[in-house]
Parts: structure tokens; C-alpha cells; sequence
């Protein structure tokens, strides 16, 4: 794994210093057994451990609640069930704790695990957010070793026991990755595991086939904050599992705008108020099915009957299914090490990365940036000179965001353009200057273009408008022949060159084509020919335009047309031949000349006409189009004498 390959919501979680990071692996070193305290009940009974949340104290509203609801169906008449109870820090029951007081009735400190090897469930202010979240991750690796243990010790002496398991935030996911990690035998004794507000939550009907038994709550689609866990839990304990999810709730659900401090949230109060006594009866039906099959001669207990509460899933209800993202941009780009291959696609709410090495062990995918206002319009990647960092540039309509990460430094985001209104796009320019090396970025707002530049170590980040150019939808960036710093900005009518000499501080404007039908979408920059003339492609719904000039006005002829519904162009040149590639939104088609040789054909057809963004590229006598369609990006890829073949290469989450 790559040091970038961070959570779903690094980038929040760095705004607002609340949020959640994490890493979807389950490694546990060897667990040492837990003290054995309380004793074995006689004849059996239901033995209740429960794990607390980030910054919780020992009877804290959850466990409280936990504690007080299951045991009073347990205990309801005509039953009269042996019960104890334990909390995971607390096994060994050194800490002396009355769960007959109430959670914010204690006259001097709440109790606290006192062992320092004992669960800790460290508080966000200790999560270690700034150094990729160890604090929080050392607190639930702790707790899954210390459940484990005792679950495996608990029912290797008490076989007749029932076992019920419950946890609550940050202690749902110490007790989900305690279920992969206790013996068969030990699942083999659990009566019944509860979670509320799951950071990994695993539930959302897909309407493709998933079955979620587990899904509890009133959220339909509960898709963690930290990832979801895989498998979420064991198959032998799917029907003996709860994942309680509340639909405010963005822990589990994954909504941004519904995660702790938002007072939108539910977190910290849906699972006391509602979600835990509404789950009692079910609880105590399972846990004491699992009793009567463990202690087959005695007499049998009764079960309480239950029901499970259905989600709310009716059209624009906050818990129905969320649409699946749709892909906005892609970019195809190769690592600082000249052989990673990275493919970049955003959506409205993140960036995402899939990486590969050819022939290695296939496509890995990280969210590089999450957005929670669900606002991106763009973004553009590069590597720096140092040959190990690479930056992203993520447009939203005020400004830019930078993410930078490199081996061993982690990710990191900073909102380093601001105060900018409808801004459409990103271009990263950086180049090396007699000052220095400089950043670079060109940034499409509303009203124009504006250059952007600082230097590492130097006096901030500069901003600088153009020129005045109104309405515009897109631009380009290139060098002329003799170096000449270039800008072609577009208007849905009209397409302007702004151009300047480095060193030089006035910008220049002139105009490159005309089209009265007011529908430019997109620009390709051709490279500069042989000859100095130079070459420019304009994309309207229809046609694909070429403009050449050399010393001249420029001459306007066209490549393609007749289009429906044309989005994107891109110029290429492969070995000598020129090539213009279209995108409409159901097929990519590929246009070829080489002097008075041309040709073309069809690359891709995608049936469901959602064709957003592409991008091509070549690796040595291999070509590949990568074309965003959906949450899916595909590559399509071809060589001399084998035609094009295409596939799904990877799936963006949000």
C-alpha cells in the first residue's frame, strides 16, 4: 500500500477537524488472555459485553442504555435469566462501576480503565489526525486484541453462556474486527452482536443482489465514514447480527454533511434516545435462542417477540438509496517513477486515484480529496522535480484546493486560492525559472482567467486576473514555437489567444475563431509543426474545428461533423500521425491523418449514453482511451494490429 492511500475523508477531516481517516486493514499481533473475572454464571445465562465510543467513559449513555434495556426484556416475567455484565477496558472489573447510576450523575469522575493496556477509546483530540490517525487506530487495535481475548477466554470456560456483544461508534468497529478475529468455537457461543453508528457500516440496497440481514435503523444506505469493513462480518453470525443506523447519522451512513460537530447529526444522540431499546427485543430473542441451543436440557426460555423498524426509503426521504456519483473529469497521468500508471477521476464530491503497475497485482484505488459541500468542477495533477512528491489542484467555485503527498509524509490539503467566483476549471502550469522552480496554476472563473504562482519558501501565493473575459466554459494552456506562454480561452461563441513573453508582465489578446452557433464546449491544443504554424481544435455540439496559422490569420477548416450531442476533443500525434479524438455521450471515435492518409474509427460504445470526460494516452506501441461513464471509468486500449479492446478498470465510491 502506497503512503497516499488514505481515508474517504482526509480532506474534511482536515477542515473540520472532526472527521474520520482510516485504513480498511485487520492485523492483529498475538492476544494475551484477559483477566477472567466475572465468574461463570450457574447453569449458564447471558453474558453482556459492551464497547464504548470515542471519549467515553465507563456506563456512559450507550452502555447505559444497552446495559439497562436488554437486561429488562430479559428479565421480563415469566423470565428469569442469569446476566452479567462487563465492559471492554473494564473485564477485569478492577474499576468499581454502579450501573444503577446514571450516566451524568456522578459526583467526582466518571470511571475509567486504569491499565494502561487496556482499551482506551481515545477522544477525536487524541485520534492523531495530523499523523495518519495512529492515536485512534492504536485505541481500536488495543480493544479488538483485549475483546478477542476475552471472548476466547469467556467461552472456553463458560460454554453454557450466551453471549451478547455490543459496541457504540468507535467501539462498534473494535467489535466488528473482534468478530473476524475470535475463534470459531467462541462465534460459535455468541448469541448476538449490536452495533450503533458503525464507522464501517456495511448496508445500502444496491438493487444488485446484496444481501444486507444486518441493516437496522432508519438509514437504507449506511456506507461508513471510514470505508466499509470486508466482510462486514462473519457469514456464521450474519442472522445474529444488527448494524444499527440512524439517518442523520454521517458516521455510519457516510454522509458528510451529518458527521460530528454538523448540528445536523444524530450521532451522538439517535442510538440513547431510540435506536437501543427499539433493538432490546431482538437482542434478547437471539441471545436467548443461543441459550436454550447451549443448554439443551434445561427449560427452555421464552422468546420475545420483535420487529425490525423498515427504513424510510420513499423518494427524497434523507435514508433513501443516494444516486450513484457521477464521474465529471478524468485524467490518465504516470507516477514520478515513470512506470506506476495512475488514472484520476473526479466527481462532485472527490478525486479519486486507481494505480497499477503492469503486471503486477492489479488496480488499487484511493480517495485522494472529499469535498462535503459536493461542489468540485475540475481538478489537474502533476509531479514535482524532486521526483517523489505529486500535487492535485481541486477547482471548487471560490478557489483551489492543494494536495500534496510523497513516500513516508502523508497527504496533506490546503485551500491555497480563495475569494474567486464561478470558477470553472484548473490548469497546473509549474515551471523551472531563473527565480526558482515556481507553482503554477491557471484558474477559469467567471470573469477570466487568472494566473496563479508561489515558491516554496518564498512570500505567498499570488493571484492575478488576465483579462476580462465574460461567461467563459473553458481553456487551455500550451507554448508557442518560440516559447511564447500561451492561453486559449473559450466563450460559447468565441475563442480567444492570450499570449505573453516569460518575463514579460503585459498579457496580449486576440481572437481565434468565431462560431455563431454559440455552443464551444471544449478545446485540444495541437503541437507546434515542424514549420512553426501551429494548430488549434475547438469541439462545439456538432463539430470539431481545426485552426492552423503561421505568420498569418488563422485558417479554420473542420475534422468531424455532423456529431450529436459532442462534449470533448482531444489532439494527439503518434508517431507522426495525427490523431483527434471525440467524445459524444454514448462513443468515443478516434479521427487519423498523415499527409493524404486518413482514416478513423469507433473505440468505445457505452449502452447507457453517460459518456462524461476521457483522456488518451500511449505507453510505447500501445494506446489507451480512458472514458468516464457513471461511477465507472474503462479503458479501451489498442495496438498496430490488434484492434481495440475495452474494459471496467475501477468503480469510484462517492
Amino acid at each position: 500500500m502506497r503512503t497516499k492511500a488514505h481515508s474517504r475523508l482526509r480532506a474534511l477531516m482536515l477542515c473540520m477537524a472532526t472527521l474520520f481517516s482510516g485504513a480498511g486493514l485487520v492485523v492483529f499481533g498475538p492476544a494475551s488472555p484477559a483477566n477472567a473475572d466475572p465468574a461463570c454464571m450457574t447453569n449458564g445465562g447471558v453474558y453482556m459485553v459492551f464497547a464504548r465510543g470515542s471519549g467515553e467513559h465507563l456506563n456512559d449513555l450507550r452502555a447505559h442504555e444497552f446495559y439497562k434495556d436488554v437486561r429488562s426484556v430479559l428479565n421480563r416475567p415469566p423470565r428469569l435469566v442469569n446476566t452479567n455484565w462487563v465492559e471492554v477496558g473494564n473485564e477485569d472489573g478492577d474499576v468499581p462501576v454502579d450501573m444503577n447510576i446514571e450516566p451524568w450523575n456522578y459526583g467526582g469522575a466518571p470511571p475509567q480503565p486504569n491499565d494502561s493496556g487496556e482499551y482506551p477509546a481515545v477522544g477525536w483530540a487524541d485520534w492523531g489526525v495530523l499523523t495518519g490517525m495512529d492515536g485512534y487506530y492504536n485505541s481500536v487495535w488495543k480493544g479488538v486484541d483485549e475483546l478477542t481475548a476475552h471472548l476466547n477466554d469467556r467461552a472456553n470456560r463458560c460454554p453454557k453462556e450466551s453471549i451478547v456483544v455490543g459496541g457504540y461508534s468507535q467501539g462498534a468497529e473494535v467489535v466488528g474486527y473482534a468478530m473476524m478475529s475470535i475463534s470459531d468455537y467462541t462465534r460459535s457461543h455468541i448469541g448476538y452482536v449490536a452495533l450503533y453508528g458503525d464507522p464501517r457500516a456495511t448496508a445500502c440496497s444496491s438493487g444488485e443482489g446484496v444481501s444486507v440481514p444486518w441493516r437496522r435503523g432508519s438509514a437504507s444506505c449506511a456506507l461508513g465514514s471510514l470505508k466499509t469493513r470486508n466482510p462486514y462480518t462473519p457469514s456464521a453470525l450474519n442472522n445474529r447480527t444488527g448494524s444499527w443506523c440512524d439517518k442523520w447519522d454521517g458516521v455510519c451512513t457516510g454522509k458528510a454533511g451529518y458527521i460530528p460537530p454538523s448540528p445536523a447529526s444524530s450521532h451522538g444522540s439517535a442510538y440513547q434516545d431510540l435506536w437501543i431499546a427499539d433493538s432490546a427485543n431482538e437482542i434478547a430473542n437471539r441471545s436467548l435462542d443461543k441459550l436454550n441451543q447451549l443448554n439443551p436440557n434445561s427449560t427452555p426460555f421464552s422468546l420475545p417477540s420483535y420487529t425490525i423498524t423498515p427504513p424510510d426509503t420513499s423518494p427524497g426521504s434523507p435514508a433513501a438509496p443516494p444516486p450513484p456519483p457521477t464521474i465529471t473529469h478524468v485524467k490518465r497521468t504516470l507516477a514520478p517513477d515513470g512506470t506506476t500508471h495512475e488514472v484520476y477521476a473526479s466527481t462532485k464530491s472527490s478525486v479519486t486515484e486507481a494505480w497499477w503497475h503492469p503486471g503486477g497485482d492489479g488496480v488499487h484505488t484511493d480517495e485522494i480529496i472529499h469535498i462535503s459541500q459536493d461542489n468540485i468542477v475540475g481538478f489537474d495533477k502533476v509531479n514535482e522535480p524532486d521526483g517523489t512528491t505529486q500535487s492535485l489542484y481541486t477547482a471548487v467555485p471560490d478557489g483551489v484546493w492543494e494536495t500534496w503527498w510523497r513516500p513516508g509524509d502523508g497527504v496533506h490539503h490546503n485551500k491555497i486560492v480563495t475569494g474567486l467566483s464561478g470558477v470553472r476549471q484548473v490548469i497546473a502550469d509549474p515551471q523551472q525559472e531563473s527565480a526558482g522552480y515556481t507553482h503554477r496554476l491557471y484558474v477559469l472563473a467567471q470573469d477570466g482567467p487568472y494566473e496563479v504562482w508561489w515558491r516554496d519558501g518564498g512570500d505567498g501565493v499570488h493571484v492575478s486576473h488576465l483579462d476580462s473575459i465574460n461567461g467563459p466554459v473553458t481553456m487551455t494552456k500550451s507554448k508557442g514555437p518560440d516559447g511564447t506562454e500561451q492561453l486559449y480561452v473559450a466563450t460559447p461563441t468565441w475563442v480567444y489567444e492570450l499570449w505573453w513573453h516569460p518575463g514579460e508582465n503585459s498579457v496580449h489578446t486576440g481572437t481565434i475563431i468565431n462560431i455563431t452557433q454559440g455552443d464551444i464546449r471544449s478545446l485540444s491544443k495541437g503541437e507546434n509543426l515542424p514549420d512553426g504554424g501551429q494548430l488549434l481544435y475547438t469541439g462545439t455540439s456538432t463539430t470539431a474545428w481545426q485552426s492552423y496559422w503561421l505568420n498569418s490569420a488563422p485558417s479554420h477548416g473542420t475534422i468531424a461533423t455532423g456529431q450529436a450531442n459532442a462534449m470533448q476533443i482531444k489532439k494527439t500525434t503518434y508517431n507522426g500521425v495525427h490523431e483527434l479524438y471525440l467524445a459524444t455521450s454514448d462513443h468515443v471515435q478516434e479521427y487519423w491523418w498523415n499527409g493524404s492518409s486518413s482514416g478513423g474509427g469507433e473505440l468505445i460504445r457505452i449502452s447507457q449514453n453517460n459518456i462524461t470526460s476521457f483522456d488518451k494516452s500511449n505507453d510505447g506501441a500501445a494506446q489507451q482511451v480512458y472514458t468516464a461513464s457513471g461511477d465507472l471509468v474503462y479503458e479501451t486500449w489498442w495496438a498496430a494490429g490488434i484492434s481495440p479492446s475495452s474494459s471496467v478498470l475501477f468503480k469510484v465510491d462517492r
